[in-house]
């Protein structure tokens, strides 16, 4: 791991929080520091996402956004308690990922971590979970739910008229999400499943 930006070393010297664009490139988002494993220009720390994130110290983070980047990390549970280590209580995490069925998924052979709408319960407390309760001792990271919802893509008309339906039923009630996912995600598949959580401390 290097910090590559002096703003950042500076920032985390002074004790102030910054906020991280894990996974995030080339692509900047207004605010945040980039890390990525490659040092490409836009990038303030290069890291190997599936080591520690040993130069970040404990609570230092008060906000992550990661958008198509954990379904390529191989160890997802050593990157989810880093994140929880780094992130303040009061931390807002945005996580993106390709759903399962989503050609977006299984086309890119980088891919190697399958995500669907319970993945994320696999860090939270049985009591903060939805629907069908699944078992949280893998990690000891946790992190409490503030928003999850399925996208699909809109390529054609059929596309825009099921869409918007299917969004709002799926998106308002969480048993339908989960029936969808399980019975007719194969018929007309979901593109990314999009969440936001806190860690909880």
């Amino acid at each position: 791991m290097k910090i590559l930006n002096p703003a950042v070393e500076s920032a985390l010297q002074r004790g102030e929080s910054i906020k991280l664009n894990i996974g995030g490139g080339s692509t900047r988002r207004e605010g945040y520091f980039n890390i990525d494993r490659v040092a490409l220009p836009e990038v303030d720390i290069v890291a190997d996402l599936n080591a520690p994130l040993s130069l970040l110290p404990d609570n230092s983070v008060s906000a992550i956004y990661t958008n198509h980047v954990l379904e390529h990390i191989e160890n997802l549970l050593g990157l989810m308690e880093e994140i929880h280590r780094i992130c303040q209580p009061d931390a807002q995490i945005e996580i993106i990922v390709p759903h399962f069925s989503s050609p977006w998924y299984y086309s890119d052979p980088t891919h190697v971590r399958p995500w669907g709408i319970y993945t994320i319960d696999y860090f939270m407390d049985k009591e903060d979970q939805m629907g069908r309760r699944v078992p949280s001792y893998y990690s000891s990271a946790r992190f409490r739910l503030l928003e999850r919802k399925v996208v699909f893509t809109r390529k054609n008309l059929f596309d825009r008229i099921v869409v918007p339906i299917l969004r709002v039923v799926l998106n308002r009630w969480f048993k339908a999400m989960e029936a969808y996912e399980r019975r007719w995600v194969w018929i007309y598949p979901v593109t990314e499943i999009q969440m936001r959580v806190v860690p909880k401390k």
